[in-house]
């Protein structure tokens, strides 16, 4: 501290004298040579010297470097006159009463803080970028499902769900296998960061494969607890719910598996081992039930066990003339099976496993005209009902009419070949021309084509000279008006006398709900090809695969209210331009400044963000660490 004088006027005495500043000058942290007003002190009216104010301006400086400290050896202002002594207490006094003192202690402070975060732009360097944006919108969603809470009930321990967590999140964005996934975690993915908290932590390789056995374990609970939670969160009636099977294939030859076995794949790879899985999903695509069975089973065996486990896992409306609506394939849908349903106080609508022949109009129905989700124009009608049977509507389609129109004349004209190729074969050498050979030849064709077969006659003809042998082979179709004359056509079977013809319609078309299911679980979380040589690992594997579903079909409903109608793809792809980045540099104090920043989310994710309503940015963290001088040294080189 210092004095500052200037000469004024004074009005007291009326003439000039010398007015009085107590001013104090320092250098911040930034480096800047800063000045302020402690104290107007004045015009001074009694007598004094040049060296007076000299003292003065001494003993407030001991007074601020060492005010809180005692005087262990007498007062260090013994040497100084009177007047010295007074005016420095008294201006002392004076400058703590109105807070100037305080006043530089926080800028002082304040410039410490600037220094801080003043960083040379030389020294900035950007370290592990890593993907965020997928898995934070996961890890919220997990959280939000309660899966977290759920493991922790179960007596998991922290660093256990953490791992269930990271993987199942990034099985969720990536789709990967085990050992790819400890590579993503340690290489690609902030999701380690996210559930944990520590940039550090990442699970351990043996922890990664214990997952999916340990969820596994949990299942019929997990899944009781997320059809709960979902019906709860989303407030789901469960009025309809759809059934159906999907099948997966092996990449191996699975030789001691009970499981895998030969069927007939969707997929067309009919050359691998298969196991199929039975889901049962309500109409906003949420599981109500799965089960994992052989891969020989056909579909109609799957539904009792489907159908017993419903109850326990599904909120039904209590009016008891709302009853739950199950909408199922014509696979499933056999004659047990609906008897079953109904005696499980379900009411049922599928597509009717064979087409009526003889069947009526009902008297003064009208026809009722809808569109697929192609633009094309469908014909509802109403069939005329028989006192104790089901309900019938027929439907009747153009564009499916010309595509198994189609069909027919492509089967017409295979089996036509194979007729010919027989026929031909009677005249040439080394042909088949035993009368019994030939007619197993031409059996062989029936039984390769017999939606087409049925319309044909085949005449045979001895050879007179030798009966054992086949002289000739004719055919021709019946009625040829018959091959198409149902093309087109095909009836919705139900039990529930209420529904119109438009609202067994889109009833039924629900059905798609489930195929979209399959469709992402097969496509967008690459669920197949399966590698698993044990039946327990395969079907822990596709249970995982199953709560990665959960995840995402929530993500999607949740967007689907808004008008969002994207798949999971589509949402990963916006998400991935979020990114989690460490910068670092060295500030004005020297200091190693550590900055773990999330980038700002682009405009589509942030539209993701605010539709799902989650919070946009996971973390920002800030870390300072003193630099020695031998390292400001190397870092200046």
């Amino acid at each position: 501290m210092h004095f500052m004088s200037a000469l004024r006027y004074n009005p007291k005495t009326q003439r000039n004298e010398w007015y009085y500043r107590i001013k104090e000058s320092f250098r911040d942290l930034t480096g800047r040579v800063r000045s302020r007003i402690m104290l107007n002190v004045g015009f001074i009216e009694e007598a004094h010297s040049p060296e007076d104010i000299r003292d003065i301006g001494k003993c407030l400086n001991y007074l601020h470097e060492h005010q809180g400290e005692r005087d262990l050896f007498g007062c260090p202002f013994a040497d100084y006159n009177e007047f010295v002594r007074s005016k420095a207490e008294e201006f002392w006094t004076a400058m703590v009463k109105n807070g100037s003192i305080d006043a530089v202690k926080s800028a002082k402070e304040e410039s410490r803080k600037k220094a801080e975060r003043l960083v040379d732009v030389n020294t900035v360097k950007h370290t592990d970028a890593r993907d965020v944006g997928a898995e934070w919108i996961c890890l919220q969603t997990i959280r939000e499902l309660e899966i977290d809470r759920f493991l922790e009930r179960q007596g998991w321990n922290e660093i256990q769900i953490n791992t269930t967590l990271a993987h199942l999140i990034t099985r969720t964005v990536y789709t990967p296998s085990e050992l790819k996934s400890i590579r993503i975690m340690n290489e690609n993915s902030a999701v380690c960061e996210l559930v944990s908290g520590n940039q550090e932590w990442h699970p351990g390789y043996h922890d990664i494969y214990k997952v999916a056995p340990n969820l596994y374990g949990l299942k019929d609970k997990l899944e009781t607890h997320l059809c709960r939670k979902t019906d709860d969160l989303f407030n789901l009636t469960n009025r309809i719910v759809l059934f159906d099977l999907t099948n997966f294939y092996f990449e191996g030859r699975k030789e001691r598996s009970a499981k895998a076995q030969y069927g007939r794949s969707k997929e067309k790879r009919n050359d691998c081992k298969l196991l199929v899985m039975a889901l049962c999903v309500n109409a906003e695509g949420f599981i109500r039930y799965s089960s994992i069975l052989a891969g020989n089973t056909a579909d109609p065996d799957s539904l009792p066990d489907m159908i017993d486990t419903l109850s326990q896992k599904t909120r039904t409306p209590s009016d008891p003339e709302r009853k739950v609506l199950v909408c199922l394939d014509a696979g499933i849908a056999t004659e047990d099976n609906l008897r079953k349903i109904k005696e499980k106080g379900y009411d049922y609508l599928c597509v009717s496993r064979t087409r009526l022949t003889d069947y009526e109009i009902s008297e003064g129905c009208q026809s009722v005209k809808v569109l697929d989700t192609r633009k094309q124009e469908i014909t509802l009608r109403q069939v005329k009902h028989e006192a104790d049977g089901d309900y019938y509507l027929e439907i009747n389609s153009p564009a499916k009419a010309v595509k198994e129109s189609s069909m027919n004349r492509q089967w017409r004209e295979r089996f036509e070949q194979e007729l010919t190729k027989a026929r031909d074969a009677l005249g040439r050498k080394g042909g088949k021309k035993t009368y019994e050979k030939v007619i197993e030849r031409v059996g062989r064709a029936i039984q390769k084509y017999p939606s087409i077969a049925k319309y044909y006659v085949i005449d045979y003809y001895r050879d007179e000279s030798n009966p054992k042998n086949m002289a000739d082979i004719q055919w021709r179709i019946a009625v040829p008006e018959n091959v198409d004359r149902q093309s087109g056509i095909y009836f919705l079977r139900t039990n529930v006398e209420s529904l119109d013809e438009k609202s067994t319609w889109d009833y039924y078309n629900l059905i798609r709900e489930i195929e979209c299911t399959n469709r992402q679980l097969k496509t967008d979380l690459n669920l197949r090809p399966i590698y698993h040589k044990k039946d327990d690992c395969s079907d822990a594997h596709l249970f995982l695969g199953l709560l990665s579903y959960w995840i995402v079909n929530a993500i999607r409903y949740k967007l689907k209210q808004t008008g969002e109608n994207c798949f999971w793809t589509e949402i990963v792809r916006r998400m991935s331009t979020q990114k989690a980045i460490t910068t670092e540099g060295v500030n004005a104090l020297g200091e190693q400044v550590c900055l773990r920043l999330c980038s700002e989310p682009s405009k589509a994710a942030e539209d993701i963000y605010e539709r799902l309503r989650y919070k946009k940015m996971p973390f920002r963290k800030y870390r300072f660490q003193k630099v020695c001088s031998t390292q400001k040294g190397k870092r200046k080189m």
